[in-house]
């Protein structure tokens, strides 16, 4: 009796022992779905809900206690963008169920509990049990049209933030001409005015000569003395040329505004259209000119290009990005002597892509640095001079947004040279 007792507890030791491992076990699945990278949903054999952590649920808009036990498939997966049906044995749901395949799915369409859809991408892998039978599966997704929105807005933030780095030299670039303006106005209102008066004067000397008074030789004497107040020919040698440095002046201005305007509001809410990239990066070099002009010389070999469809206003955040990025970088190199460095940027169109090259005459970037540059706040500039996500957000715009490349080739002591390139037929 003695040992049945002995084994009875035992046993009821490896019980215990074994239900508090699977009681944690349990807990830090519930931890990695709540904490894991994204939306997570866990469903059987029969594809319906077993598990859903806090993300799927609130992207989804449903409960926990009313999701489980539903089918995932008619509940978020039931139809395709246009409202016709969607197949279960379609889903790559099922297919991980049923043969033990794992699928990689971009742009899909989930539906949320209150009848709104959103562009999904996921991942769905079996689950398998003790036996390395399949027991379900796991369904890990983002929403894609959040995500896209947060991004549009970051990008918006990032240009708000360049034009506010920039707006000193912004500010010179508008008063520069303002100032001139304003002098030449002053100037074309006092010569107006004398002007004014000499008019005056032939009109009485006309009106004299008409009446046969005797005054005429008073009034040609004063019409001799304005004429060389007011300095007639050298009216006749500067005014032409207030009137045209007025009109240049306000040229500037005006296409500098222009600029900003659309530098600083195009991307929010806007589609894709066609664009000439040459004008796009003209443009981008007039918000960004006093961030380089005083530290480099800028290059321009613009060839011939196709219209291509893009995102104007992100394309342009680029070019200003890798503008200002190779002024920090030749400023850097040169130490502080008076001699100008190179920003050079061409375009070309190579096959099925529009080429841009942003090239400078800085330090290089170490060869251990650049497989990071392109990651969001990394940055080797001292703290307070780069935030270190304006490469990030480039590849972001390039990468994702337009189906393009950026690449970079550089030489430590040299230079670097950044290549963006586009798709001409947009996807």
């Amino acid at each position: 009796m003695t040992d049945e007792h002995t084994d009875c507890g035992n046993l009821q030791k490896r019980i215990d022992v074994l239900l508090e491992t699977l009681k944690q076990v349990n807990y830090q699945n519930e931890m990695m779905l709540d904490w894991v990278n994204g939306a997570v949903v866990m469903v059987d054999r029969e594809g319906k809900v077993v598990e859903a952590n806090s993300a799927a649920l609130a992207t989804l808009g449903w409960p926990l206690e009313d999701l489980v036990g539903r089918h995932l498939h008619e509940t978020i997966h039931h139809s395709q963008d246009d409202g016709s049906e969607y197949p279960w044995d379609f889903c790559p749901v099922f297919a991980a169920i049923e043969d033990g395949s794992s699928h990689h799915v971009d742009g899909d369409v989930f539906w949320q509990k209150g009848g709104a859809s959103f562009s999904a991408d996921f991942i769905v892998c079996p689950t398998r049990g003790e036996n390395n039978e399949i027991i379900g599966a796991v369904l890990i997704f983002r929403n894609l049209t959040e995500q896209r929105v947060k991004e549009a807005s970051r990008i918006h933030s990032m240009k708000l933030e360049s034009i506010g780095v920039l707006a000193a030299g912004i500010a010179h670039e508008i008063n520069t001409p303002i100032q001139f303006i304003g002098s030449n106005l002053t100037f074309l209102q006092e010569s107006f005015q004398d002007i004014l008066q000499l008019l005056a004067s032939y009109g009485q000397l006309k009106e004299a000569v008409q009446a046969g008074a005797p005054q005429v030789d008073d009034l040609l004497a004063e019409i001799a003395r304005l004429e060389e107040s007011a300095d007639i020919e050298y009216l006749e040698e500067e005014a032409p040329k207030a009137f045209e440095q007025t009109r240049h002046g306000v040229d500037r201005v005006t296409k500098l505004v222009l600029g900003l305007k659309g530098f600083a509001h195009s991307g929010d809410g806007e589609s894709k259209r066609a664009a000439d990239i040459n004008e796009i990066i003209n443009n981008s070099l007039i918000v960004c000119q006093n961030a380089y002009k005083y530290v480099a010389r800028m290059e321009l070999e613009l060839g011939e290009l196709p219209s291509i469809k893009v995102y104007p206003g992100d394309i342009g955040q680029v070019i200003v990005n890798l503008v200002v990025n190779a002024a920090h970088a030749i400023t850097e190199h040169n130490g502080g002597k008076a001699e100008l460095g190179l920003i050079r940027i061409s375009t070309s169109c190579t096959g099925d892509h529009v080429v841009i090259a942003v090239s400078d005459t800085g330090g290089g970037i170490p060869e251990g640095v650049r497989q990071r540059i392109f990651d969001p706040f990394y940055t080797t500039k001292d703290i307070g001079q780069g935030s270190g996500q304006g490469l990030a957000i480039s590849r972001n715009i390039v990468h994702d947004k337009h189906h393009g490349e950026i690449t970079l080739e550089s030489t430590v002591g040299q230079g670097s040279t950044f290549f963006v390139k586009l798709p001409v037929k947009s996807a």
